[in-house]
């Protein structure tokens, strides 16, 4: 029967179009789905970007070159001189996140149909400089992350048989010493303070030229103007009231009707 055959799907089984593309988010996926409008890929939602990383590390071998990862910049570097390389498996979009591509304001304006491009990224501006202090604690509490984070233990090895041992294997974990320095250097108040300073200039910076279009989380400022700009979300109101997650993916599908950009470059 159906759970029969439900019980029996493994990994192959989602990976047999030619195609396969794992995504962060459904938002991603309703974009990217729209965008390459082709039945032969495959576009699958996962949890993050290390759920993305984690679905690309165990592909069958026989899986490779047949699926693919696409992830958020967030904090990290561009990468796209780099998405043709044969040993690439994940692409990391050139922003912040994939709703920045979507800050397309003549575009916005055009569904709209109210409101001016330029008015349209007023307002978008003036909202990113609200988030400046949020976007400088989540550049921060990223890099704790990535200092603190790394290296973590996991299941022990050799299994304890005995509390004894199981206390052992805790305080021997070289997790302790390979950190110790991290540990010294964020839990006091003066680095902490530095690094903030730091992302704050950075992203202030950002806030002087076009720059905050790619730095600044595109999820914020793209739901920011759905909820603001008159008529630009055009979710119907019903019962049960739809979330602000739906009503972000019917824009997106929205602007991609009068949109183009970028996005182009990801369905080549």
């Amino acid at each position: 029967g159906r759970a029969d055959a439900m019980s029996k799907t493994t990994l192959l089984d989602l990976y047999r179009g030619p195609l396969s593309v794992w995504v962060e988010d459904q938002l991603t996926h309703d974009v990217l789905t729209h965008l390459w409008a082709d039945t032969q890929i495959n576009v699958l939602v996962t949890g993050g970007t290390r759920g993305v990383q984690n679905m690309i590390r165990s592909l069958p071998a026989r899986a490779k070159r047949k699926v693919y990862g696409v992830i958020d910049r967030d904090f990290d570097e561009d990468d796209q001189t780099k998405w043709l390389h044969q040993d690439r498996e994940i692409l990391r979009i050139p922003a912040h996140e994939l709703e920045n591509l979507l800050l397309d304001f003549e575009v916005l304006s055009a569904l709209s149909g109210v409101e001016s491009a330029a008015q349209i990224e007023q307002r978008a501006k003036a909202h990113a400089e609200k988030l400046l202090f949020f976007m400088a604690t989540k550049a921060v509490l990223r890099q704790m992350q990535a200092d603190l984070g790394s290296e973590f233990p996991t299941d022990p090895s050799p299994a304890p048989d005995s509390l004894e041992t199981a206390a052992q294997y805790l305080d021997q974990v070289s997790y302790w010493q390979r950190h110790e320095s991290e540990w010294t250097k964020w839990r006091t108040p003066a680095p902490r303070q530095a690094a903030l300073e730091s992302e704050v200039k950075r992203l202030s910076a950002d806030l002087q030229t076009q720059n905050w279009l790619q730095t600044f989380s595109g999820k914020e400022l793209f739901r920011h103007l759905r909820g603001a700009v008159p008529k630009l979300d055009a979710t119907p109101v019903r019962p049960p009231d739809p979330s602000q997650t739906e009503r972000d993916e019917n824009l997106a599908i929205g602007w991609e009707t009068e949109g183009s950009g970028f996005l182009e470059t990801l369905a080549e």
